[in-house]
This record gives structure tokens, C-alpha cells and sequence, in this order.
């Protein structure tokens, strides 16, 4: 194990709680503002400077990208927690090989998706129900978006290992300098090339994959924990089980978010081009709200993993109290400027008044419950951090796609209008956060139990 540089990473096995989540979350967020320059500014580029059909390409093909590497999302996950299970538990042998595994998994597995999506891409748009006369732009997008797959993967892969180690720091600076020079990119394929929506896909690829080449030139000069050698005789096939076995399900999980959402891009694409586009512009605005969320469902789990390992099981249902609390504030917060604001923020991103006139409806009704999002990762993040990513999945899977879907097919098909679509998101949020806080109570008490047999043991 390597020293390499010595950077200071987060122990969240002691000392302050809310010190902890709040040191570990707040380079998350502060990326994670760098990281939506990637798309937004695309889309404010493309809104501004070729117009709405453009806008509701890039929108029709987003959510078949995010589909797709859903998967790959997950495994990041399985293995952020796999690690931090290893760390927190002072495994460092075995934190070193669960890398080794993570990283050439996730190049091979990069590689065959790019390849995958390259050809099945028109064949996905038109099942989605893409208008005609966005197609043609939304296959050119989603073509070169597939180029920077295998780049995005790594990142994530990359990254997930560098939270669990402690260090949420690193990728925020790769983020801010991969965002800026996304901007910069944008302005001149888009605005100075006059490049259009094949310009907006290039500025993405150039800045995902300068982070995948920085977070990886970071894992090979290691820190105090961990440091990358692709020394193939380090990978074994039980690295390669507990990362499917944690991973799977939270990528599961998180492509079926993703394929419920999909299924409502289907409904939105049959109210016609100025639906599509302001549902483009909500998703994008709705990112902000989201950052938060993320951040504090992220610190959660990696702070669950590390306390697991540690054997501090009540240190964990503190940390899920004060994640959710400081989530939920901020949340509630961000909604409430942005509500107020709406006019002026859906209007960065085009300025139709027809566009802005659905998105407002679209906010109005969405971002008042947005902060039941901060319990549904928080409880989830919880749930993973325990090793109990299948049960998380179970809850997901049945709750926001099937319900989501179930919704779609009896209001949305019966009332077809755009306040009904939208109220499904509340509607499944509330119910996902209530089974979601059952099954943390549930997996808690299950660890309790079993850390006090496993110490029983070791004291007989």
C-alpha cells in the first residue's frame, strides 16, 4: 500500500456527526454545481443560440443516456460501499483489491455499452415516441453522447472510491475545471462554430473525459489508503461478487427511477414539441434542488459503511437523523427561492412564453414536495450503507416505477393533461419515503443483532 500524497480525508467513524456529513457533503455539492454545467450549459447554449426544437432534442435523448448508465451508477455505489465497509473496518488489504477489481471491471463494461449504444440508438428514440421533426438531432446528440460513456463510467467508478476513502474534495476540483471547460467549449462549438447539437455533445465528451483522466491519474498516485496499480492478479472473483452483490441492486434501483421516468418522457412526448421542451427546462432547473439531495443521500451511505464497519451502529442512527434534517432544510429552501424566482430561472434556458407558461405549471405543483427527495436518498443511502442494497431496490422498484407506471396508465391516460402527469412525481414521492423509513428501521435492528452476536462471539 502505497503512501503516494498525503491528502486529508474524512474518518466518520468519530468525532462530530454533523461536522462529518456537513465536511463530507459539502465538496458533493459544490461539484456536483460544476457537474450540471455539463448539460445545462448545453442547454442554455442550445436554447439560445439554435432554438426550441433543438432544446427538445437534447431533452428527448437525455433520459435514454441516464437510463443506460443507470446500471454503472449503481455499481459505483456497490463499490463506494464496499470499500468504505473495508476501510471503516481498518481492511486495508482488501480495500486495496475491491479497486483493483472496481476499475478494470468498469473499462470493460464502459467499452461494450458505448458499442451497444452506438447501434441501438435510433431503434430507443423511436420506441420512446420521438417526434419526427426532433429525431434527426436527438440521434445526432445521443451517437456522439455514447462516445463519452466509457470516460463518464470511470469517472463515477473513480470517484465512488475516493468518497468511501474519505475524500469527497478531489472530485469536486476535477468537477469545477471539467465544468468550466465545458462552458468554454459549448461557447465555442455552439456559439462560435455554429455546431448546434453536435456541438453541445462534443463539449460534453471533451469534459467528461478530461475527469475520468484526472481521477484515475489520482487513484494511480494513491493516498494514505489506497492506490490503483491494474495489477490483474488482484482481481478475485469475491471482490468481483461483493461489489455485484451491493452494486446490482443500487444500479437496478437506479435505472428503474430512470425507466419510470422514461416511461414519462413517453406521455410527455404526446403533448407535443412546447411540452417536451418545458419539461427540458424542469429537469434541468429541478437539478439544483436535487444537489443537496445527492450530496446528503452519498455522505449518508459512505458515513453508514464506514460506522458498519466500525461496529458503531448507534453512531449510525444519529448520522441518519442529522442527514435528513440538514437535507430537508436546504431543500425547502432552494424550492422556495426557485418558486419564487420561476419566471426568471426557467427563462435562462429560452425565452418562449408559451415553454415558460407549462414550466411554471410544472414547478408549481412539483418543487412545494421536492423535500421528501432529501428522505427517499437519505433512507435509501442508509439502507445501501448496511449491506442491504436488494431490500432498497425491492422498495424502489415497487413503489416509484411501479406505481409511477400505474399512475401513467389510469390518470395521466384518463384526464391527458399536464398538471395530472406532473402530480405523479408527489404522489410516488410520499409513498417511497414512508416504506423507505420502515425499511430503515427494519435493517437497523437487523444490524444491531447481528454486531451483538458477532461481538458475543469474539468474547467467548
Amino acid at each position: 500500500m502505497a503512501a503516494g500524497t498525503k491528502k486529508k480525508l474524512v474518518d466518520m467513524t468519530q468525532g462530530s456527526i454533523f461536522v462529518s456529513l456537513i465536511t463530507f457533503a459539502l465538496p458533493l455539492m459544490a461539484g456536483s454545481v460544476f457537474q450540471l454545467l455539463y448539460n445545462t450549459t448545453d442547454l442554455i447554449f442550445v436554447g439560445n443560440f439554435v432554438g426550441t426544437t433543438a432544446s427538445a432534442a437534447v431533452g428527448a435523448s437525455g433520459l435514454l443516456v441516464t437510463c443506460l448508465i443507470g446500471i454503472f451508477t449503481g455499481l459505483s455505489a456497490g463499490t463506494s460501499v464496499a470499500v468504505a465497509h473495508a476501510v471503516g473496518a481498518k481492511k486495508m488489504k482488501e480495500a486495496d483489491g475491491l479497486v483493483q477489481t472496481a476499475i478494470i471491471f468498469a473499462a470493460i463494461a464502459g467499452m461494450l455499452l458505448t458499442v451497444i449504444g452506438e447501434f441501438t440508438a435510433p431503434v430507443l428514440l423511436d420506441l420512446l415516441h420521438t417526434p419526427e421533426e426532433i429525431q434527426g438531432d436527438a440521434i445526432t446528440y445521443i451517437r456522439i453522447y455514447f462516445i463519452s460513456l466509457l470516460p463518464l463510467i470511470l469517472y463515477n467508478i473513480g470517484a465512488g472510491i475516493l468518497r468511501a476513502c474519505g475524500d469527497s474534495a478531489s472530485p469536486f476540483y476535477i468537477l469545477a475545471v471539467g465544468g468550466i471547460l465545458n462552458v468554454l467549449a459549448d461557447a465555442w462549438l455552439i456559439a462560435g462554430l455554429k455546431l448546434g447539437v453536435c456541438g453541445a455533445a462534443i463539449a460534453t465528451s471533451i469534459s467528461q473525459t478530461f475527469s475520468a483522466v484526472a481521477v484515475l491519474w489520482i487513484l494511480l498516485r494513491g493516498n494514505r489508503i489506497i492506490t490503483l496499480r491494474f495489477c490483474v492478479a488482484k482481481i478475485k472473483s469475491r471482490y468481483i461478487w461483493k461489489i455485484l452483490k451491493l452494486g446490482l441492486p443500487a444500479g437496478i434501483q437506479s435505472m428503474t427511477i430512470t425507466l419510470s421516468n422514461v416511461m414519462i418522457q413517453y406521455f410527455i412526448n404526446g403533448f407535443g414539441t412546447d411540452t417536451i421542451t418545458a419539461y427540458t427546462y424542469y429537469f434541468k432547473l429541478e437539478n439544483f434542488i436535487y444537489l443537496p439531495v445527492l450530496a446528503f443521500g452519498q455522505a449518508t451511505m459512505t458515513f453508514t459503511a464506514q460506522n458498519i464497519g466500525a461496529g458503531k451502529i448507534e453512531r449510525i442512527k444519529k448520522g441518519i437523523v442529522a442527514s435528513g434534517s440538514i437535507s430537508v432544510l436546504t431543500v425547502v429552501v432552494i424550492s422556495t427561492v426557485l418558486l419564487a424566482g420561476g419566471e426568471t430561472a426557467l427563462g435562462w434556458f429560452g425565452k418562449d412564453p408559451s415553454v415558460i407558461e407549462i414550466g411554471l405549471e410544472i414547478i408549481a405543483i412539483s418543487f412545494p414536495f421536492y423535500w421528501l427527495n432529501s428522505l427517499i436518498e437519505v433512507f435509501s443511502g442508509a439502507i445501501r450503507g448496511m449491506g442491504y442494497a436488494l431490500l432498497s431496490m425491492i422498495i424502489v422498484l415497487c413503489v416509484i416505477c411501479g406505481g409511477r407506471m400505474l399512475l401513467l396508465h389510469t390518470l395521466v391516460t384518463r384526464f391527458h393533461n399536464v398538471r395530472m402527469l406532473t402530480r405523479v412525481y408527489p404522489i410516488t414521492w410520499t409513498v417511497a419515503a414512508i416504506v423507505l423509513f420502515m425499511g430503515v428501521l427494519w435493517t437497523w435492528k437487523k444490524s444491531a443483532v447481528s454486531m451483538s452476536t458477532e461481538y458475543n462471539r469474539r468474547n467467548k
